[in-house]
């Protein structure tokens, strides 16, 4: 039975009334053959079960959002999940002012257990692990009118992109995750999913640079890719509620905004500067390109071509996206659409290869 037409509105553009694409559960073959292509896997309900048992934890999450929404300082929100978890200190919290979606991030110190030779050393008890690990929340747009909230799980500066330089840290930052969000159990737990995603990557794998999104009504994240050195794609988790996304490798966007960039006036057409395939995909690499922005992200003609083109998904609590990345121009690129009239749940990360037993959790 085919699904029926949901709206997509963000931030006061209604771009339409699309049929998803059908909820089948693809097979070993074409999951291979789209992770290679660079093509986005949906998984449909294969959370379903893990999403059920970790029902409390997920409301306790939308109210902890609720509250953030409604000024509450998340660095008490923080250290009142950490309060029996004796592995992780409060270090101290900032905001960027140069970052105007940032509204806070705390750091934290993880300690090992100190041998009972040994006398303990800190608060917290046991050496300092890891240091300078961070939890990050922001907005997920600049426009006021979208409440969607974001928290990222990273570790050292920022500006530096320290995750980038060392995995020593890394797992000690998704450790942090799973402590203030025990739902990421959900996602862990279901062992058919991680050997599934280690058999495509080809070795053992860690999820990390782990993002809680809260989408609001109306919201959503505009077009944009998750390239990023040493990272073989993103695991997208649907914990509840549900979002509408857009979804295709890179090369197949830039060939449809190709196509509708040569049906446009004249005047647009060379504002775009991305009237063949070769063109567009050096567009899309550019930042700051306004008349490009409002035509991938705010045109429901170009949203209803790639509709048509089956690059359309709703996911629903339960279900998961992969999506792929082996490189700047052979990547996933992806736009999301809330849906409802509550906010949702959901989890991303980053999907890394380990790269040596001490990374093991």
């Amino acid at each position: 039975m085919a699904s029926a037409p949901v709206p997509l509105r963000r931030r006061g553009v209604l771009h339409g009334r699309f049929r998803p694409a059908a909820r089948v559960l693809p097979d070993g073959a074409e999951v291979e053959a789209r992770w290679d292509s660079d093509r986005p896997i949906f998984l449909p309900d294969l959370l379903r079960a893990n999403v059920a048992r970790e029902g409390r934890a997920i409301r306790a999450t939308l109210a902890l959002f609720e509250r953030l929404r409604r000024g509450a300082s998340f660095q008490e929100e923080v250290g009142a999940r950490l309060a029996r978890q004796p592995g992780f200190a409060l270090a101290g919290a900032s905001v960027d002012q140069g970052d105007e979606r940032e509204i806070e991030k705390v750091f934290v110190d993880a300690r090992a257990a100190s041998p009972p030779s040994l006398p303990s050393r800190g608060k917290a008890g046991g050496r300092i692990a890891a240091a300078q690990l961070s939890a990050k929340l922001s907005w997920i747009a600049h426009d006021p009118r979208d409440t969607s909230l974001r928290i990222r799980f990273s570790f050292g500066a920022e500006a530096l992109r320290d995750w980038q330089k060392e995995t020593r840290r890394a797992p000690w930052a998704d450790r942090y995750a799973r402590a203030v969000f025990p739902e990421c159990r959900a996602v862990e737990g279901r062992r058919v999913l991680v050997e599934a995603i280690e058999h495509l990557v080809g070795r053992r794998v860690r999820f990390s640079e782990r993002i809680v999104y809260s989408n609001a009504p109306g919201g959503g994240a505009i077009f944009h890719h998750d390239d990023e050195p040493w990272q073989h794609g993103v695991l997208f988790s649907q914990l509840a509620g549900e979002t509408a996304w857009l979804a295709l490798p890179k090369r197949e966007l830039a060939a449809h905004l190709a196509r509708f960039a040569r049906a446009r006036p004249r005047a647009l057409r060379a504002r775009l500067r991305a009237d063949t395939p070769a063109r567009a995909l050096r567009a899309l690499s550019r930042e700051d390109d306004a008349a490009l922005e409002h035509t991938l992200n705010a045109t429901p003609a170009f949203t209803r071509a790639l509709v048509e083109a089956g690059a359309f998904h709703v996911l629903r609590a339960g279900d998961v996206l992969l999506l792929p990345n082996h490189g700047p121009d052979d990547t996933c690129w992806h736009s999301v659409f809330a849906l409802g009239a509550r906010p949702s749940l959901a989890h991303s990360y980053g999907i890394f290869a380990r790269r040596r037993e001490a990374e093991d959790d």
